[in-house]
């Protein structure tokens, strides 16, 4: 029974497919443009083709270039075409194409155009040599066989027109009175026609007959010829004969030709030809169409005639379309039948199947069923176990990092009052250790901080680096010299070996500092008095990735207490510590997982060996030059120090690198500059303000939006900003502060407490002009007050006395743009009347009072001195290098008299115009 099932759909699925049959594929090269002519011969073949469901034809327009169609063919080829019908642009370089293709065994048809070879299958198209007879026979008959006629030729590279002008020509010479007295060669181009035909009829005025080798070019030299002669006087005969609204019948219709020679496509013999040789029937190779003559004598008959054929023609589409769509409707309807009675079939079949099995497994299924919701109870609470413990995992992570966060506003208040205090000469001894001891402690908290936060950064693999080319000798006997008096207090023998004196290896100097502080805090702190610690450098090979690779080989080894195996392959997890004598080792458990990820990050590996009361030994392995880093993790502008070197800077960095700038008492009188304080702590601005107050004037504010509202109040010479504020935070604030023209030249520094390199250049990015991390000094943060009120002071001066003719360096873009904005409009206005501090406000689009706080902050000059300094500025220009007199330059420069202009000069110069023309003249 089952074998007569299979029978049944085996003989179903091959009636299924008994209908399909073999398809073809007709390639054709068009040599021309898609003009209506060649328009007309893909609309026969697209026709055609309705009655040949099997072919089909790939279309491709060489565009009158040979190059083009050689590429066309090979393109056709590549398709796996059944047959290629071309229409060679030229015989010479298309000819070897078809040949080679016909030789492949392909069938050529060459259509319209011939090749001078036999090496093709067949040829469709009129004859060309009869159409030229055609034209001089008729031109004959209208002149009465004498008189001048002009031959206007297609490219004589084709067939087509050699055969028109010889079949032309030879008719020519049976009638002695009937010359053809000149030749334009248009590569079936109008345009040449606009130089020649002029040319043609002022050598041979008495031309009584033109010969266009088509319609278009016919067309064209009538148009033209209407400037010189009776154009209605010539017989104008052209070829092709278009039924179309602008085509040949047309222009006989309307007179603008005199015949039009009805040249055949042969689309449509194209297709059946195709046909037949793609079918093996019999066929004609050379195909020569009847060719008609239309002239005013015909062409009403014939217009009839095409509309009629145009009027059955889509009679037979519409009919064709019908068709088509019911035959579509058919087959399909009898797939799905086929389909549906196969699918049913195997429905059956299966259902048959399916109902056997699930007898055998209905038991089965039930027992599995059972055991599965017991199982997936039991992943369900696995998941949620595991899912509470990760959570609460992050949790604490993210609770520890926050808080570090916030440790470093409290220690900056703990660390700069300190720093303050220690430099207090009338402290005590006793009282000045008790402050080194809090100050110690207070530093060891900040290290711990910042370790605690390197590690999550190295979890959450948001870690990054910039590598710089450090001298590894160099810096790890920096590293080795601050450890040298620990452990000459505990008398520890430290030792540096080293086979080279110096080695340039690539590293984020910040990181690996870290690395080797680590690495050599634990061997001092497990290396017991009278011990020792050796640290080797060497350069060896070491394979990493599986790739062996020359690198600098670190070795830091002690004779301490050593490490158990047990306890050894775990030293380098996070938070794990070893228990000795039933007490945990000091220690946070995360130094070393740390120095792993830290070493990892710069692909380099760390290995370690220890034996319980012999001593532990850690090598780290770091590859040589900078190919296994990431273009982003290398520092591209700084070859020394790298950006985080320059831009976090550790409380140690402050004492040791940063001179105390002395702060000067000032003059009650003079004016101090503004400065802005916005930070949400009270305590740490009140702080800052405390510490700042005696040389500038402190305006405070507790958030970004605040702050906003007091710059418009305040006339400020810098900003101070925390990161994290409510509200809006400190980047928000400086992005707005910087983008507006109005503020953009003021100083900003950013506080923070988050160091990464990320952020630092998030800050630097919106516009802050530095950036300073907590905890920090007072003093530091005066230095760089200091600074950038300096260079800004610098900028002022540069104003002051040479002006802004060209970008400064040190000004943003945008106050650039300001200061050129302002000297192209003042020197714009130079005789307006009209022109002053209010016109030019209203010009740059601020207020008067904007517009003179930020002149006056940009160049201490006030707005109408600004104007005053570059009219003069003009004026030298105009007395120097164009020899104007003083009286000249003063009104040219808008000044309403000389003497104001003199009195001008003299406040700026400190002498007369007089004196320093003088003067320069001397020099």
């Amino acid at each position: 029974m089952l074998l007569r099932l299979w029978l049944t759909i085996f003989i179903s699925l091959i009636s299924l497919f008994s209908f399909a049959k073999k398809n073809y594929t007709i390639g054709f090269s068009q040599c021309g443009q898609r003009d209506n002519w060649r328009l007309k011969m893909e609309a026969e073949m697209e026709r055609e083709l309705l009655y040949h469901p099997d072919l089909s034809i790939i279309i491709k327009q060489a565009l009158d270039d040979s190059e083009t169609q050689l590429e066309q063919i090979d393109e056709l080829l590549n398709q796996d075409i059944d047959l290629l019908i071309v229409s060679p642009n030229e015989i010479n370089p298309v000819q070897k194409v078809i040949e080679k293709v016909y030789k492949k065994g392909i069938p050529v048809i060459l259509i319209d155009r011939r090749i001078d070879s036999d090496n093709y299958t067949a040829y469709i198209g009129g004859d060309n040599y009869e159409i030229g007879r055609f034209a001089a026979e008729y031109i004959g008959r209208r002149l009465d066989y004498k008189g001048n006629v002009m031959e206007i030729q297609g490219a004589m590279t084709t067939s087509a027109a050699v055969e028109r002008s010889k079949g032309f020509n030879d008719a020519l010479a049976n009638y002695s009175k009937l010359k053809n007295v000149y030749k334009i060669h248009s590569f079936w181009n109008e345009n040449i026609l606009t130089d020649s035909l002029p040319s043609g009829f002022n050598l041979h005025p008495d031309i009584k007959a033109i010969f266009a080798f088509n319609d278009d070019l016919a067309s064209d030299a009538v148009d033209l010829l209407k400037k010189h002669t009776n154009s209605s006087e010539l017989v104008v005969v052209g070829v092709d004969g278009l039924a179309t609204p602008k085509g040949g019948i047309s222009m006989v219709e309307n007179g603008t030709i005199t015949a039009t020679i009805i040249y055949p496509t042969g689309g449509k013999e194209a297709i059946q030809i195709a046909a037949k040789i793609l079918h093996n029937e019999p066929f004609i190779k050379n195909n020569l169409l009847p060719t008609v003559l239309i002239d005013e004598t015909n062409v009403k008959t014939t217009r009839i005639q095409y509309t009629y054929i145009e009027t059955l023609q889509q009679d037979i589409d519409r009919s064709k379309n019908m068709l088509e769509k019911l035959t579509e409707q058919y087959q399909s309807q009898h797939m799905l039948l086929l389909i549906a009675i196969s699918l049913l079939l195997i429905v059956i079949l299966l259902s048959t199947l399916l109902f056997r099995a699930f007898r055998h497994k209905n038991i089965a299924n039930l027992n599995l069923e059972r055991q599965k919701e017991a199982i997936s109870q039991q992943n369900i609470e696995l998941k949620r176990i595991s899912r509470q413990l990760d959570e609460a995992t992050q949790a604490k992570l993210k609770f520890f990092t926050n808080i570090s966060h916030e440790f470093r506003t409290p220690l900056t208040l703990l660390l700069g009052p300190l720093y303050d205090m220690e430099k207090d000469a009338e402290l005590d001894e006793k009282n000045r250790w008790r402050l080194n001891l809090i100050h110690k402690n207070a530093k060891r908290l900040l290290m711990l901080i910042n370790q605690l936060m390197d590690f999550r950064k190295i979890e959450m693999g948001k870690m990054g680096l910039l590598a710089n080319e450090y001298d590894l000798v160099e810096f790890l006997q920096s590293i080795i010299n601050d450890f040298t008096s620990l452990a000459s207090n505990k008398n520890i023998k430290l030792c540096f070996y080293t086979d080279v004196e110096s080695m340039q290896v690539w590293f984020d100097k910040s990181h690996m500092d870290k690395v080797f502080f680590n690495l050599f805090s634990n061997a001092l702190k497990f290396t017991d008095q009278e011990g020792s610690i050796n640290i080797h450098l060497s350069q060896v090979s070491y394979t990493f990735g599986n790739i062996e690779k020359e690198c600098a080989k670190i070795i830091v080894e002690d004779n301490g207490r050593g490490i158990s195996e047990e306890h050894l392959n775990r030293i380098f997890d996070r938070f794990y510590q070893i228990e000795q004598s039933g007490n945990r080792l000091e220690g946070t458990g995360i130094g070393l997982s740390l120095t792993k990820g830290l070493i990892e990050i710069h692909k380099g590996a760390i290995e370690v060996w220890s034996e319980k009361g012999k001593g532990t030994r850690f090598s780290i392995f770091l590859q040589l030059g900078n190919e296994h880093f990431r273009p982003d993790e290398i520092n591209q502008s700084q070859s020394e120090k790298g950006l985080m070197d320059d831009l976090i800077k550790t409380e140690t960095d402050l004492e040791e690198n940063n001179s105390f700038i002395e702060k000067k008492s000032i003059n009650e009188n003079i004016n101090k500059p503004v400065l802005l304080l916005v930070e949400d702590n009270e305590e740490l601005r009140n702080y800052i303000k405390q510490s700042l107050i005696q040389n500038y004037i402190i305006v405070e504010a507790g958030n970004g939006k605040e702050a906003l509202g007091l710059i418009e109040e305040n006339e400020l010479d810098l900003i101070i900003t925390d990161v994290m504020m409510p509200e809006m935070d400190g980047l928000e604030f400086t992005q707005i502060v910087k983008s507006k023209v109005e503020t953009c030249h003021i100083p900003v520094i950013m506080l923070t407490a988050k160091s990464s390199e990320k952020q630092v250049i998030e800050g630097i990015e919106q516009g802050a002009d530095d950036y300073i991390t907590k905890p920090f000094s007072a003093n530091y943060l005066y230095a760089k007050i200091h600074q950038l009120i300096e260079n800004k002071n610098n900028i002022r001066k540069y104003f002051k006395e040479l002006g802004a003719n060209m970008p400064i360096k040190g000004l943003s873009k945008l106050d650039n743009r300001f200061i050129k904005n302002i000297d192209i409009l003042i020197l714009e206005n130079l005789n307006n009347e009209q022109f002053g501090v209010e016109f030019l406000g209203e010009k740059i689009g601020m207020s008067r009072v904007q517009l003179y706080r930020k002149i006056k902050q940009m160049t201490e000059l006030s707005p109408n001195d600004y104007i005053k300094s570059i009219r003069l500025k003009k004026a030298i220009k105009l007395m120097t290098e164009e020899n104007l007199t003083i009286s000249e330059a003063a009104f040219k420069t808008g000044f309403s008299t000389p003497s104001y202009f003199s009195k001008c000069f003299k406040d700026i110069y400190k002498q007369t115009p007089r004196e320093y023309l003088n003067e320069i003249n001397q020099n």
